[in-house]
């Protein structure tokens, strides 16, 4: 019988603009820096830029924020990398703002489909619908 490491993945739906989504599943023990390449992967994005999670579902909110450890500016401020996912305190349902790029803003929106009794060493992308946005479109054309 094989030792299987028990644990929690989470399921998260996420979306970039509408009709643009996808479902990932990732480690419950992934930091939001990894959560953040997951997204990031899942759109086929580059991770060349700072990101921040506004876990209160509002862009720029300082009640309830995360940052890339480069972009954090002050002693209070929380670095992705030093959070895992299981300790931020997100139930089914929770929605939040996963902002990339500070100059570009992409905004992705965020929400925890569900929380499953299995654990994944790695992320998954379960579910992908309509095209991702192109990261740097080409404005002269």
């Amino acid at each position: 019988m094989k030792n299987k490491k028990q644990g929690k993945s989470y399921v998260f739906s996420v979306s970039v603009k509408k009709g643009c989504y996808r479902h990932i599943k990732v480690p419950e023990d992934y930091t939001l820096e990894e959560l953040a390449d997951t997204i990031l992967w899942a759109f086929d994005f580059d991770n060349d830029h700072a990101h921040a999670f506004f876990m209160d579902n509002k862009e720029w909110s300082k009640d309830d924020c995360y940052f890339f450890e480069d972009a954090c500016e002050y002693e209070e401020d929380r670095p992705t990398c030093n959070y895992k996912i299981s300790e931020i305190g997100l139930l089914k349902g929770s929605a939040f703002k996963f902002l990339f790029d500070f100059g570009d803003n992409w905004v992705f929106q965020c929400k925890v489909l569900r929380i499953v009794d299995e654990f994944n060493k790695t992320a998954e992308l379960i579910k992908e619908f309509g095209a991702a946005p192109v990261q740097y479109p080409d404005y002269d054309e």
